[in-house]
């Protein structure tokens, strides 16, 4: 038996493999870091909607309480009370972040919902006189009584902030409550 003898040819080998193999490598590692992207910014938006979901049901949570203050609220307190403005007044701007300043006397706090304070102010808009049933919310509704009612309304701007306190949900709306006996 004859010995096999290899021959190489050292000046022909031009590292093919290597080459190929690194490219492969990059084009992986780019995919990888591309994938990893994404999945963080959709954790953000998760995390954003999560914060903001939770904002809006802590402002919402704050309505009943407005409504029961509203109720009890001597309309020439407007104008006088922190927080609650008379028709004409500087209603602050509620994009402000001086508006929402716990230190400030724009806005007044809320009770506390879910562990966040939010914060509102309340513009008075004037009396008004309901006709219809049709007209009437639900709190001011008897029974199918159409007798014109005696009411006011107020314009309510709640501002609740997220748990990270990054984001913040603004809400605003009118409240319709009986004039007090």
């Amino acid at each position: 038996m004859r010995p096999v003898t290899i021959t190489t040819h050292p000046g022909k080998e031009r590292g093919a493999a290597l080459l190929v193999s690194l490219i492969v490598l990059l084009v992986l590692t780019l995919l990888a870091v591309s994938s990893m992207q994404g999945s963080l910014m959709q954790e953000r938006m998760t995390s954003a909607q999560r914060d903001g979901m939770i904002a809006l049901d802590s402002a919402e949570g704050a309505i009943p309480s407005i409504e029961t203050t509203l109720a009890s609220f001597n309309t020439t307190n407007y104008g006088t009370v922190n927080g609650f403005y008379d028709i004409g007044n500087a209603v602050p701007d509620p994009f402000a972040d001086a508006t929402w300043d716990p230190t400030g006397t724009a806005s007044v706090a809320a009770p506390t919902v879910n562990g966040i304070t939010p914060r509102y102010f309340v513009e008075y808009r004037g009396p008004i006189v309901l006709n219809a049933e049709e007209e009437l919310p639900r709190n001011l509704a008897n029974g199918g009584v159409t007798t014109p009612v005696a009411a006011e309304v107020a314009r309510v701007v709640i501002m609740a902030p997220g748990p990270s306190g990054i984001g913040r949900r603004i809400l605003e709306g009118f409240i319709v409550y009986p004039l007090p006996p």
